[in-house]
Parts: C-alpha cells; structure tokens; sequence
C-alpha cells in the first residue's frame, strides 16, 4: 500500500539521529540501496528520501551534499552526487543492523495492504547488495526471503517486529488496528456462515421429519404416544429440535425430543417395507 509505505517512511524520516554513529548507519543503508555500482552518484524519487539525506551528511560529515534537482515525466528526481574519498565509509561494516534496516527501509522499502496480506518489501537498486540486508535480517533473527534483488518478510509478527525494530511506533498501532478489524471481520464471516449452515441443516431436518409424520399420519400408523411430539412439528416447523424440546408439554431434553424423532423415522421406514 503506497499510501501507509509513504507514511512509515515519513515518521522515520522525521527522527532525530542520537549520535554520528547510528547517523552513518543509517546513511549506510540509504546509500547502498540507491547507489548502482557503475556511477557515483545515488537517486530518489522522494523529497522526504533526499531531505534524510541531507541531514544525515551534515550530521556525519559536517559538510552539504552534492544535491541536483531534474525533472523526470511528472515528477522531480533528486541526485546525489558521491565523492570517491567517502567510498569506504559508506560501506556497511555490520554494526546496528537495526539502524542499517533503517535506513535500507527509508530508501527502498514498500509494504503491502495489510488488508490484504502481511509483507514488507526491501528492493534496492544494485542485487548484490542484498546480502548486506539479508545479513542484517539474520543478526536480529528475521525471518525473510530473497528472489533476485527483492527481500521479502512475510507474516504479521515479522513485518511487526521489523517495523518495532526500525523505530516504527505510530505506523505498527496502525497496523494493528488493521489487524484488529481484520480479525473482527473474519470472525463475523465465520459466525454468519456457520449460522447460515446450521440454518440449512435445521430445514432439511425439519422437512424429513414432516415428510415422515405426513406418510404415518396418512397410512393411520402414527402411534398414539407421539401425537403431541408430530403436532409440535407440525406447528413449528422452522424450530430447533432444542426449541421444540423446550415447547413440549412438560419439557424435554435435546436428546429426547431427536430421540423421538428417530423413533418416527424408523416407524416410518418399517411401513414402507410393510407395504405390497
């Protein structure tokens, strides 16, 4: 889902970094998931992406950016240009892999509508860097996969703890609440088709009771002692056997009244087989 991918990427943009070295870790993790191997510059397509950029040098570097603006179709696309003397340090040595998955988030990751499926996306430029992220995602025990230069983290608990790991808070209460009403739904399907299920075997039911009480009613076999219990049917016919157990005159159990039912219904089929 664009919309709560660009929203994540909006509140992480927004942290202050604590100290230089979670700022080059960070700025590690941009970099190499925009910088494609054969030019020295990096690109995004987002301000919020470049602004990150921008603050993140100044904090390590003390120095501005190399920043050109250029127009691309119905957009602006933003490249940052990148001195060779600073090559070495922003490669990735290993260290806070949480920060690192950050900045990794910032400038390549997407993920799904919740309302749909539980995946996080991390698709950087250049394919080999994907085992940087894929040995950031082992240090912190994440479970993921990896085709070509795509790393997927499937299932609502490991996109949750991604996101809890990267520094996401107001983002993972929303995707709770998703979750929440998710479930809320689910669970009223659930309830509606099992109800409408029970429906469906209730009437079948019914009808071959009465169908067994009419054949006996009309044949003059219907035993004396069940009148009340094929009355009770007859006037009710969309009833529970626990509904109609309940009506009897005095009450009886569930059991009681499928009891009798059965006791028709083989009564029934004795008649038939007592027929020419």
């Amino acid at each position: 889902m664009e919309r709560y991918s660009e929203s994540l990427r909006f509140e992480l943009c927004k942290k202050v970094p604590q100290d230089i070295q979670e700022a080059i870790v960070e700025l590690q993790g941009i970099v190499g998931s925009r910088k494609n191997i054969k030019k020295n510059y990096i690109y995004t397509d987002r301000m919020n992406v470049a602004n990150r950029v921008t603050l993140l040098w100044k904090t390590v570097f003390n120095s501005t950016v190399n920043l050109d603006i250029k127009k691309h179709k119905d957009t602006y696309r933003f490249y940052i240009k990148l001195d060779e003397s600073y090559y070495d340090l922003l490669e990735w040595k290993g260290e806070l892999p949480d920060y690192f998955l950050r900045g990794v988030f910032i400038a390549c990751g997407f993920i799904s509508d919740p309302e749909k499926v539980y995946r996080i996306e991390l698709i950087p430029i250049n394919r080999e860097f994907t085992r940087y992220i894929s040995k950031a995602l082992d240090s912190l025990s994440l479970r993921y996969n990896v085709y070509g230069k795509r790393v997927y983290i499937n299932g609502f608990s490991n996109a949750e703890r991604f996101l809890s790991l990267i520094g996401v808070q107001h983002g993972i209460l929303q995707l709770e609440e998703v979750r929440t009403m998710k479930l809320i739904r689910e669970d009223t399907n659930r309830r509606i088709n099992f109800q409408g299920s029970n429906i469906e075997k209730t009437l079948r039911t019914s009808d071959r009771e009465i169908d067994v009480i009419n054949r006996l009613m009309e044949s003059g076999r219907l035993p004396e002692r069940y009148i009340k219990v094929a009355d009770l049917r007859l006037r009710y016919p969309h009833a529970t056997l626990s509904e109609l157990a309940q009506l009897s005159q005095p009450p009886v159990s569930k059991s009681t009244m499928a009891y009798y039912m059965k006791r028709l219904e083989k009564i029934a089929n004795a008649v038939n087989k007592d027929r020419p």
